[in-house]
């Protein structure tokens, strides 16, 4: 299992700065926003090889495979397959993705067209590149938009569709917004690991919010390939300390 932290671009020479002086970190996950910003991440190719860091990289939160409008869904597709070729200076082990979001009173009258709108947009852009594709748990609060992917049906509907997905189980999304994931650990490739107050997306270190000794103790015996702690870099020696103290024997 390969344990690392998250960063943008804004803030990726501290988070790599905090890797040089934690040697158990051996991967990052770094997220893109626009593909510019591969730019300023080449900026970085010496330190992150010489810290021989393993990369992946989560793709923008604006990202929507279930939008309805074919155009805007393919042009979403066009921009992965671009981002993978400005990124051919690195090796990236997974692009991580929410699966978006849609007009709350429309997903609830037909989720099933979203979930179809995904599975042709995964089956488009895996025809045109063979992308390593994690697909991550997230959370909803009701308003005029809800998010896809708050459930472990929704997965279980993409996965019976599209079987070289896997997952990304998010530990603080779930604290938020439950669903029995634990039905999908022969897909988990990625967890992401923060704690909150089970209301808000905090991303505290371990044990500062609601995320128990039990819950994480399970969580890690899953031993995914990739333990990303995503979470405010304060708490990262911290937490750091608490897993192998605890968890990573």
């Amino acid at each position: 299992m390969k344990v690392g932290i998250s960063a943008l671009i804004f803030n990726l020479k501290e988070a790599l700065d905090i890797c040089e002086n934690n040697k158990e970190i051996n991967h990052i996950e770094i997220g893109i926003d626009n593909i510019k910003d591969c730019e300023e991440l080449k900026r970085y190719e010496y330190k992150i090889k010489a810290l021989g860091l393993n990369v992946g990289i989560h793709l923008p939160m604006e990202l929507n495979p279930c939008e309805h409008i074919e155009f805007i869904r393919n042009k979403w597709i066009d921009y992965i397959i671009t981002l993978n070729e400005k990124l051919n200076f690195l090796e990236i082990s997974y692009f991580n993705m929410h699966l978006g979001y849609v007009m709350t009173d429309r997903l609830s009258k037909n989720k099933e067209k979203y979930l179809n709108n995904i599975i042709d947009f995964f089956d488009k852009l895996l025809k045109i590149k063979n992308l390593p594709i994690t697909i991550e748990n997230t959370y909803t609060k009701g308003g005029d938009f809800s998010n896809v992917g708050s459930k472990v049906e929704d997965f279980h509907y993409i996965f019976r569709h599209n079987e070289n997905i896997n997952f990304c189980y998010d530990t603080g999304h779930n604290l938020i917004c439950k669903s029995n994931y634990n039905l999908l650990k022969d897909k988990i490739k990625i967890i992401h690991l923060s704690d909150n107050n089970t209301k808000e997306d905090e991303h505290l270190g371990l044990m500062k919010g609601k995320l128990d000794h039990n819950e994480l103790k399970y969580i890690l015996s899953i031993n995914p390939e990739f333990l990303v702690l995503e979470m405010n870099f304060d708490d990262i020696e911290e937490s750091l300390h608490i897993l192998k103290k605890s968890y990573l024997r």
